[in-house]
């Protein structure tokens, strides 16, 4: 389950209720004290709640979003039935359509929609529902983006069934309490220590609040849920929703490669945040909210906003990977280049912002014009290095300065490259080829 690293509420966050399908889902909103920028939901996960967020929601406050979250039906304050069957995806689905519906009626804004885990899986149902489900549901401008946080394509692997299944299994024998104090020795004996006597006591209070069967229709759901990746990637490009993959490096519920490939097959812009196990939301909540806010400007073409952040680093991280395809079009390098510096702004690293656009200028125009599909832009931080790639399928043609004749209006873009890069370079594969160029920043504190 995600541990928030406190429980207060943070300031400017009151509890609200959401209307559901069964009764009234406790939610919990924030309303930035300036002009709103745009409204965001968060989906919470399997055993976790609306506190998962936390300490991030704060920060998308401040950022000048409308945050709003929730507990689903039966978990932790939100009441639910006693029925297993009113605990199909289907009711969790029809939830959360119901959240965003009202979340967008009463913020005036489409809704940057955040799936955490199980949350994943519920918010690319009710982005399927809004975007192709019945004419008569149908609502696409309800949606600003959509963003699958630590989830996967469908069923957890195999491992994660086998313990989905143990604990569905325990449920019939065991209370809650008894799974809660066995659970709990085991994690202490493996090195886990909680954050504060508080947060213990909250993680003990919210597994004993939730509906025990609520709990073991989404284990079986964990077990059973079918792969509708191809169903969503065809939704999001019909309706073009912006589409976001982020997940840690040591995510250990679905593997970080299956989340890449999903990222593939949906067409979505992937973020991987090193270090980070299975909720950056709680983990990492900082940088979680760099890259949200980097991805939540692009989508909808307005200025990114730097996160605030103590330390030097500010809202980025060594080895933090954006990835995302270019379409070959004419308006594709002017894309990358606009996606590229609201990530830096995020970042808070506005002096790189000039130099990564003429580097992401000359180098995905290069791909477009004389390279081959699949083309793709890749940053990412190394330190004290911004490390810009673009890949395409051409593994021929290997592109080299060369010097313009004075009549001639184009032919100078890499000696722009190497006159403004740190180093610059060309890998060979049998897939095509990556150029890449480095660029030296100094971050500043806030």
């Amino acid at each position: 389950m995600s541990t928030p690293p406190f429980v207060d509420l943070p300031r400017g966050v009151e509890a609200i209720s959401f209307p559901g399908g069964y009764g009234p889902l406790a939610g919990l909103l924030a309303t930035p004290p300036g002009p709103s920028r745009g409204a965001i939901l968060l989906i919470p996960g399997f055993t976790g709640s609306k506190e998962d967020f936390i300490a991030l929601m704060p920060l998308l406050r401040d950022l000048g979003y409308v945050v709003a979250r929730y507990d689903h039906r039966g978990q932790y304050q939100s009441c639910g039935p006693a029925e297993l069957a009113d605990y199909r995806m289907e009711e969790f689905v029809a939830d959360a359509v119901r959240v965003i519906e009202n979340l967008a009626a009463t913020s005036g804004s489409p809704i940057h929609l955040v799936g955490h885990s199980f949350g994943g899986l519920v918010a690319r149902g009710a982005a399927v529902h809004a975007l192709v489900g019945p004419s008569s549901e149908r609502n696409s401008d309800v949606f600003s983006s959509l963003t699958l946080l630590a989830s996967g394509p469908g069923a957890v692997p195999a491992e994660m069934r086998e313990m989905a299944q143990q604990f569905i299994d325990a449920m019939g024998v065991m209370s809650l309490r008894e799974i809660w104090d066995h659970q709990e020795a085991t994690d202490r004996a493996a090195g886990w220590i909680p954050p504060s006597d508080d947060v213990l006591a909250f993680l003990r209070g919210r597994f004993l609040a939730n509906n025990p069967v609520a709990l073991a229709a989404k284990a079986q759901i964990l077990i059973d849920v079918n792969d509708t990746v191809d169903q969503l990637a065809a939704a999001v490009s019909t309706a073009d929703l912006p589409t976001l993959v982020a997940y840690g490096e040591l995510d250990n519920r679905w593997p970080p490669a299956e989340q890449l490939e999903m990222a593939g097959r949906l067409g979505a812009r992937r973020f991987l945040f090193p270090g980070a196990g299975h909720s950056p939301n709680a983990e990492i909540p900082h940088w979680c909210a760099a890259a949200l806010e980097g991805f939540f400007a692009d989508s909808v073409n307005i200025s990114a906003l730097p996160v605030a952040f103590a330390d030097l680093h500010q809202g980025y991280n060594d080895g933090m990977e954006l990835l995302a395809p270019v379409q070959s079009t004419p308006e594709a390098a002017g894309e990358a280049r606009r996606m590229l510096a609201r990530q830096l702004v995020a970042w808070g690293l506005e002096d790189a912002v000039d130099d990564l656009e003429l580097l992401a200028s000359e180098l995905v125009t290069n791909a477009i014009r004389y390279g081959k599909t699949p083309v793709a832009v890749r940053l990412i931080s190394r330190g004290s290095t911004l490390r810009l790639e673009v890949t395409d399928g051409n593994s021929r043609d290997v592109p080299t300065p060369r010097v313009a004749l004075d009549t001639e209006s184009n032919g100078r873009g890499l000696s722009l490259v190497d006159a403004v890069a740190t180093t610059w370079g060309v890998s060979i594969e049998s897939s095509g080829k990556t150029v890449w160029a480095e660029l030296t920043i100094a971050p500043t504190r806030n």
